[in-house]
């Protein structure tokens, strides 16, 4: 469905628009692009490129940590212990370094250059003992989130930095930093472009025409064309959609439909703040932590795919 989907989108596009798509974001799934590779829907002079979703690749760094603690997980390393546990490669770990490579891309769009040098800054400082420290690629300006080079420049002789990752763990993540960085990749990710939007989208299609419920295509398609007018203009747009059919609108319509737009103008804005944004980032890992507990006292109670 998707890929016919799509490839209807950009074989339209130049009779209903008049331009070309040059790019197209997606996912790690490559069957969309790869369709519209062999399709070629403006010949063979007008190619189509893939962008990558930052938020998807994101979420790489985290699948491939987990499946890297789970393949080590009965598995001793060099110093005679497994990967997991304290001080070493837990999931709330996982969930930052996930969270701060995300961040490397995001931050350093402009260029693969200093995107690669922000992802191995991740590593290195996660990774830098106090008496192997690995900070080459940490920023050493004033203000500094590296508390190392903050300390350097504020001659502290006495700091304690605290590693997140034991030495024996750092060898074994690095090749997953090292995929995850190449420069291949990190072209498809300039800009710091996500797919949010499409799915904010679907997610409000779903609410016109639930997904549990069966539906016709005309059902679909008026659900579609709905979502569609309400994300672009707001809920008001509604009215101007009842007054087409000749329906008179009561007051409190306009009232209701008024302040649903203004509560949605004002979660997004609080969304958007720092305090929140970091507040439900340490509750996710409150909650990594405790399910990660519990699997160290009472032992794996379901896992998906298992026997």
């Amino acid at each position: 469905m998707e890929v016919d989907g799509m490839l209807r989108i950009f074989n339209r596009s130049e009779k209903l628009h008049n331009l070309k798509y040059s790019n197209y974001i997606g996912d790690g799934d490559t069957k969309t692009f790869n369709n519209l590779s062999e399709n070629k829907p403006y010949g063979d002079d007008h190619l189509i490129q893939k962008i990558e979703c930052v938020g998807h690749v994101q979420k790489r760094m985290g699948t491939r940590l987990r499946k890297l603690k789970l393949a080590y997980s009965k598995k001793k390393l060099s110093d005679g212990k497994t990967i997991g546990g304290k001080g070493r490669l837990t999931d709330s770990l996982i969930d930052k370094l996930a969270h701060y490579y995300g961040n490397a891309i995001r931050c350093n769009s402009t260029g693969v250059k200093e995107m690669r040098k922000a992802i191995w800054a991740v590593w290195g400082h996660s990774c830098s003992p106090d008496d192997e420290p690995k900070h080459w690629f940490c920023p050493t300006n004033p203000n500094t989130w590296c508390k190392y080079n903050a300390a350097i420049n504020n001659n502290l002789q006495k700091y304690k930095y605290k590693p997140s990752v034991d030495k024996t763990v750092r060898d074994v993540i690095k090749p997953v930093f090292a995929d995850l960085s190449y420069p291949a990749l990190l072209k498809k990710c300039l800009g710091g472009k996500t797919q949010n939007p499409n799915e904010s989208l679907n997610s409000l299609i779903w609410k016109f025409c639930p997904k549990t419920i069966g539906s016709s295509l005309q059902i679909a398609e008026i659900a579609a064309n709905l979502a569609t007018s309400v994300f672009n203009n707001g809920n008001q747009i509604l009215i101007t959609i009842l007054e087409k059919f000749g329906l008179k609108i009561n007051r409190n319509v306009c009232v209701s439909l008024a302040e649903r737009d203004n509560r949605r103008i004002f979660t997004s804005r609080q969304r958007r703040l720092a305090s929140s944004f970091e507040a439900r980032r340490a509750k996710k890992i409150k909650k990594s932590k405790e399910i990660e507990l519990f699997h160290e006292q009472k032992g794996i109670s379901y896992d998906p795919g298992a026997l």
